[in-house]
């Protein structure tokens, strides 16, 4: 495994896209290119997107201790509302196939299919809408096509069917000036690597079909994906640069948040209409310590190991670290204040994997000042 600092640097050059799937829309276009469009026949009148998270002997191939596979499920119920034959283009969008610099790789272990009315269905991968006044966050660069034919009044069940790596990058990559603040901050950064593990779900192709859905819901399967982060030591093989301690601080990061969870399994249901701006998750990795016992010995091991930072300047971004984790409380002093102006961290809405985790995280908040007294 490699070490947490070529983990910053592997992933700020090769991992900073996120995997995204979608809903089936309607598209028009004979050639290559393929365009949304809004269609007035055919209604899709509910859906269930079931993605389960699994990991495999592979998925650890790029560089850190493993990559959850998302395995989806898409079934749409669609109805013809005409009393006439309606043949139209359909297509499954994903936002970007080289999220790992390997398009082959990522096809290659796809097993991209579509079932309709109980019947598979050939498609063709196109160039999505590039012109950025339709599409202005580039939704739409690539989309499975296919063909698919429905007799009037008919009411008929389309399953899509694949699989991705979920993306993974630093969480904590920053972009900062390069004047005295700006190296200082940048210095401090490389004392808190995290990992992003994500996904994103486009869901604004759900209007493109005729009328409102009545009912939409996703279900993402995360238990499996728990276990591994529980069995993996993610300090494994780091550089002796870096403070030793047992467990790092796990979190997740859910939009929307109105998703319910239960035994590792989140949960969105929507009536009438869909979110415009999608479905996304990331489960963050933070490389600071998430046992109270261990905080103390991670403080006083850090200190000598500071660049341009002042041990005061280190502590308070520590502890605002903490407390933003556990409480959502942003930093009170101006120094954390400035330093966190642009780390996404901690705008990001928070719940704890674990139970354990929230209570540790919230004792060590609570008592950080005691916890690293020597």
């Amino acid at each position: 495994m490699k070490t947490i600092t070529l983990f910053i640097s592997l992933f700020l050059c090769a991992f900073l896209a996120n995997t995204c799937f979608a809903n089936t829309g309607v598209f028009y276009g004979s050639g290559n290119q393929v365009i949304p469009i809004k269609n007035n026949q055919i209604r899709l009148v509910r859906e269930r997107v079931d993605i389960k998270l699994s990991v495999d002997e592979n998925s650890g191939r790029f560089g850190v201790p493993f990559i959850p596979w998302a395995n989806v499920t898409a079934k749409f119920y669609l109805k013809n509302t005409t009393k006439d034959i309606v043949s139209l283009q359909m297509g499954f969008p994903f936002l970007d196939l080289q999220g790992f610099g390997d398009e082959k790789y990522v096809l290659d272990n796809l097993h991209f299919k579509v079932v309709s009315g109980g019947t598979e269905i050939k498609t063709e991968l196109k160039e999505g809408l590039i012109e950025k006044e339709f599409d202005p966050k580039g939704l739409f660069k690539k989309v499975f096509a296919w063909q698919n034919k429905f007799d009037p009044d008919e009411s008929k069940e389309v399953v899509v069917t694949y699989r991705m790596l979920m993306g993974v990058g630093s969480a904590n990559s920053v972009f900062r000036d390069f004047d005295e603040q700006g190296r200082k901050f940048r210095a401090i950064d490389k004392l808190f690597p995290a990992l992003s593990y994500n996904f994103g779900y486009i869901t604004k192709t759900a209007y493109t079909w005729a009328g409102s859905v009545d009912e939409a819901v996703f279900q993402l399967d995360a238990s499996a994906f728990y276990k591994e982060l529980e069995k993996n030591n993610f300090l494994e093989g780091a550089d002796d640069k870096f403070p030793k301690f047992t467990r790092p601080t796990f979190w997740e990061a859910i939009y929307p948040e109105s998703a319910t969870k239960d035994d590792g399994k989140h949960k969105w249901t929507f009536k009438g209409t869909v979110p415009e701006d999608g479905l996304s998750v990331n489960f963050i990795v933070l490389y600071i310590p998430s046992l109270p016992k261990e905080v103390g010995e991670y403080f006083s091991e850090s200190l000598p190991k500071l660049e341009e930072t002042k041990p005061a300047e280190f502590k308070t971004v520590l502890k605002s670290f903490y407390q933003n984790i556990a409480f959502g409380k942003q930093p009170s002093d101006s120094f954390a204040e400035s330093y966190f102006k642009q780390v996404r961290l901690v705008k990001m809405p928070k719940t704890f994997l674990t139970e354990k985790d929230r209570k540790n995280i919230e004792e060590i908040a609570r008592n950080f000042d005691e916890l690293i007294k020597e």
